[in-house]
């Protein structure tokens, strides 16, 4: 694990906003409070004034989040404000363009969406709203750190998985610019610190973003994959990665003939398809099982013969289907769907009794391996010595790893006592 190189104490970065403060501020308390987001030495200035509504601007740094608010969220919002008022104040900069003097959003634009909305039903209540004016010339990256902010603390649930991490990576890239030029530990503790999202996810997401190759990611971002699947990927080489993404996309552009029909279940290509995807999966995982570079090099070949021999029959079953959805009556149709993933659901069961007795000496073989591992490194004198330079974020991360590891350990010991209970002693 690489070490932490220790900041030296007469530099000084920017504080960042804390929950607190992002709260206070979106409380109509602005007077100083963004003064905390700066070093000491930097005095950032505000003004609480009315602003026309129609002299407020967009963010485009905010495009990341804005897709995440349909047009019926922005209407229930502007109904609560028509009811109960606006109970936070816009946050906003002012931007000289051709047009004149604008400003524009920081935080508040889902509050500003829905104001427009009411002044376009014929509510001229909010024509002129109240809004926090950040006075101070702010870096392009300043800005965006604040914007960021503030969506990270509301958006503590983020609907969308993709943005998420997005999002994340885009931040703790940003505090590694100037004026904050935090080490990427540094970056990522900071994170944690203001977003509600769970830290482990976090790590995980930063992970995934910075080291997984482009078109697994554009498989992920388009939910073809999962993230969990992905982090495994993400134990492959590149080169490795490429070829995974090259099948998984071919996968992808397979035409099963799905129905546009919102009931419709999936018909019995489908069905082929998810579970060609669902083996590969399999085999890819047992690869990196193996204990030797030949036995996963051995592994690995088998894992791409094996789909690149189903992804053929996948498309000759698809190309049968397609030409019988053509000529056939529906009822035909239905017969041969019926039939089909009677057959496809005989083959997964056939194939996931192969992968449980490939999988039955899995703990055997990799368990002492890694406690092996581990002893050689705690017993170094080497580790311990570097354990006093390492950072308490690291540790932290270090610490929740050990910790997942107990509990894996314990559930797949509960779990085969539970199932085999004649067979485990303890």
């Amino acid at each position: 694990m690489a070490m932490k190189k220790k900041m030296k104490g007469n530099i000084t970065s920017p504080a960042l906003p804390g929950k607190s403060i992002l709260a206070e501020v979106n409380n109509n308390e602005a007077g100083n409070i963004y003064n905390s987001l700066f070093a000491k030495n930097r005095k950032v200035e505000y003004d609480n004034k009315y602003i026309a509504l129609v002299n407020i601007r967009t963010n485009p740094d905010n495009q990341i989040f804005r897709v995440m608010d349909d047009d019926e969220d922005i209407r229930i919002l502007a109904e609560d404000i028509k009811r109960n008022g606006l109970m936070h104040n816009l946050v906003v900069f002012p931007e000289q363009r051709e047009e004149g003097m604008v400003y524009v959003l920081l935080s508040g634009e889902r509050r500003f969406r829905a104001l427009n909305y009411l002044q376009e039903k014929g509510d001229a209540t909010w024509n002129i709203v109240n809004c926090n004016v950040v006075i101070t010339p702010l870096s392009k990256n300043e800005r965006k750190v604040l914007l960021y902010s503030a969506n990270l603390q509301v958006r503590g649930g983020f609907s969308d998985e993709a943005i998420r991490r997005q999002a994340i990576a885009e931040f703790i890239t940003c505090l590694q610019k100037e004026p904050y030029n935090m080490s990427r530990e540094e970056a990522l503790g900071a994170t944690k610190s203001i977003s509600t999202v769970n830290p482990r996810t976090i790590e995980r997401d930063a992970r995934i973003e910075e080291k997984l190759e482009g078109k697994l990611k554009e498989l992920l971002n388009d939910k073809f994959l999962t993230r969990s699947e992905c982090e495994t990927y993400l134990r492959f080489e590149e080169d490795i990665q490429d070829e995974i993404a090259e099948r998984f996309a071919k996968l992808q552009k397979v035409d099963c003939h799905s129905s546009d029909a919102e009931d419709a279940g999936k018909n019995y290509v489908e069905v082929l398809r998810d579970n060609l995807h669902d083996a590969f999966r399999e085999l890819l995982y047992d690869a990196q099982r193996q204990g030797t570079t030949k036995e996963y090099e051995t592994a690995y070949k088998k894992a791409i013969l094996y789909f690149d021999d189903g992804l053929a029959e996948l498309k000759g079953k698809a190309d049968e289907y397609g030409k019988a959805k053509v000529s056939s009556q529906p009822k035909e149709i239905s017969a041969i769907d019926y039939e089909g993933k009677k057959e496809a659901a005989r083959d997964r069961a056939r194939k996931e009794h192969e992968v449980t007795e490939t999988k039955s000496s899995m703990i055997q073989k990799s368990v002492p391996q890694m406690v092996k591992k581990l002893n050689k490194a705690y017993s170094s004198k080497a580790f311990a010595k570097a354990l006093k330079g390492v950072s308490k974020e690291s540790r932290d991360a270090d610490v929740a790893a050990l910790n997942e590891i107990i509990e894996i350990s314990m559930f797949s010991s509960s779990l085969l006592i539970c199932l085999y209970p004649f067979r485990v002693k303890l």
